[in-house]
């Protein structure tokens, strides 16, 4: 009986870091070309790669909209348009990424001077682990 759990034992040890890293469809990332064309045909955004090729090294580059976003260097075509597709979504993912704090920063801000609302500040103390703030309306009654 020793010998069969200890056989097991052995067995588990090798077997289970192979099993672990399991790949399925929610795992499996998206080919970047993919990717970029389906987010180009989502935003209603033109799409376009030019390829050249100098001597054994493939080129090619990505515009959208006519505007080049991304380029890479291969000596195979279609890794360099994977590179390129791949550098094309980083760069569009840190250009929306710095939209989005350009937005934030303008709502924060009015005319120099920073407004806080209720939920901010209550997002505040939640992660500065302070107490939550107290409010209260007093009504004024003022004689018009």
């Amino acid at each position: 009986m020793e010998n069969i759990i200890d056989c097991f034992f052995q067995f588990s040890q090798v077997f289970q870091p192979l099993l672990h890293p399991m790949v399925t469809p929610e795992t499996l990332p998206m080919h970047p070309v993919r990717e970029l064309q389906e987010r180009c045909q989502q935003q209603a955004e033109g799409l376009e790669y030019r390829a050249s090729r100098a001597g054994n090294l493939a080129t090619v580059e990505v515009f959208i909209d006519g505007v080049q976003i991304g380029a890479a260097q291969n000596p195979q075509k279609k890794m360099a348009q994977k590179l390129a597709a791949r550098n094309a979504l980083a760069a569009l993912k840190e250009k929306e990424e710095s939209k989005i704090q350009e937005r934030n920063d303008e709502k924060e801000t009015k005319n120099g001077n920073q407004t806080f609302t209720r939920q901010t500040l209550n997002d505040i103390c939640l992660r500065r682990n302070w107490p939550m703030p107290f409010y209260r309306y007093e009504v004024i009654n003022q004689l018009i």
